[in-house]
């Protein structure tokens, strides 16, 4: 046990050692997105775009990060409607651990503050009418960067996010809803870091 503290206590000094070049970056990603949660044997996986990837340092390993996110999956049977599409604002912590000179690892624990979610094409008798919902979130995420300094940097990243629908119009009309959906996306993302 005493090892264990040890190795623990080394490998946070070190990444508290090391120093970073850069404060705050801004990225984009692009992302295969797995789908989870009520209905999800009926949908495809699909396609995660990560529209803002912000994040800023306070200190060397501590930091907050700004994202806005969207996937798209597409029906397998179009009795369910042609395509869905969840974009989602989160923000939260973020914790760096520096690898080594030029490998780092984001940990980013996030609350999807504002999530929207676009059902299309859904057939009800001789017609058919698209839904909009509106949730709120958890988002797990992390990031393996590769490159500490200013300037353009790649990443790799894994997310898991939980959505909560409890809100759903169709044709204007509003009703109260409570659906789960979740998802895991594997990623590569490129940031500018300044």
């Amino acid at each position: 046990m005493k090892k264990v503290i040890i190795l623990i206590i080394t490998f946070l000094s070190i990444s508290t050692i090391s120093a970073q070049d850069s404060k705050a970056y801004l990225g984009v990603s692009l992302g295969y997105a797995i789908p989870g949660g009520d209905g999800s044997e009926n949908v495809n996986s699909g396609i995660n775009l990560g529209f803002i990837n912000f994040g800023y340092r306070f200190t060397k390993q501590w930091g907050a990060t700004l994202n806005l996110t969207s996937s798209g999956f597409s029906y397998k049977n179009t009795a369910n409607g042609s395509a869905i599409g969840i974009a989602a604002f989160s923000v939260g912590p973020m914790y760096t651990a520096s690898l080594s000179d030029k490998l780092s690892l984001d940990l980013k624990p996030q609350y999807a503050f504002s999530v929207a979610g676009v059902q299309k094409d859904i057939p009800i008798g001789i017609y058919k009418y698209d839904a909009t919902y509106k949730g709120t979130g958890f988002v797990l995420g992390s990031s393996l960067n590769f490159g500490m300094s200013k300037g353009f940097k790649l990443s790799l990243n894994l997310d898991y996010t939980s959505f909560n629908f409890t809100e759903v119009e169709v044709q204007g009309s509003t009703a109260s809803v409570s659906t789960s959906a979740n998802q895991l996306v594997l990623g590569a993302g490129l940031r500018y870091n300044f």
